[in-house]
């Protein structure tokens, strides 16, 4: 097995891009995933009493904004974070599945390659009868 054998391969090739991409998203996924998640925590309030009106509290100056808009700014922020960091998850476990699947792939990649290497070097008695005879220092066929 040499060298253009493996980098021609189409499986070792693409086995190694799945798993240099995996690799980058998994480090990513969770790096981000680590940093939402430690922002969530940092921003999460204790369990009170959630303000709420009734309907009845609501003057008619009010419109019903306070009904449209139930989350305050910091909740808000959470918000975004939790979607942030269920994206990086998503990233996270993508990464890994490719990464697996990289693997898999370069690895029946190296084993077609050594077949086809070892079917080289082991042909059978009727391939050699193709070759051309009378060759200088070429083994004469048995008469």
């Amino acid at each position: 097995m040499k060298l253009p054998d493996i980098y021609t391969d189409w499986k070792i090739v693409t086995g190694l891009a799945l798993i240099l991409l995996g690799a980058a998203n998994w480090g990513v996924g969770l790096e981000r995933t680590e940093t939402y998640s430690r922002m969530i925590i940092a921003r999460a309030q204790p369990a009170t009493a959630t303000d709420y009106r009734s309907f009845d509290e609501l003057d008619e100056g009010a419109g019903g904004a306070a009904v449209l808009e139930p989350l305050t700014a910091e909740q808000r922020q959470a918000s975004y974070a939790t979607a942030r960091m269920d994206f990086y998850h998503a990233a996270f476990l993508a990464g890994r599945a490719m990464v697996l699947l990289g693997l898999l792939v370069t690895l029946l990649g190296f084993i077609s390659v050594i077949q086809q290497d070892s079917r080289r070097a082991f042909r059978r008695p009727e391939d050699d009868a193709r070759l051309p005879r009378g060759l200088p220092g070429a083994p004469r066929a048995p008469q």
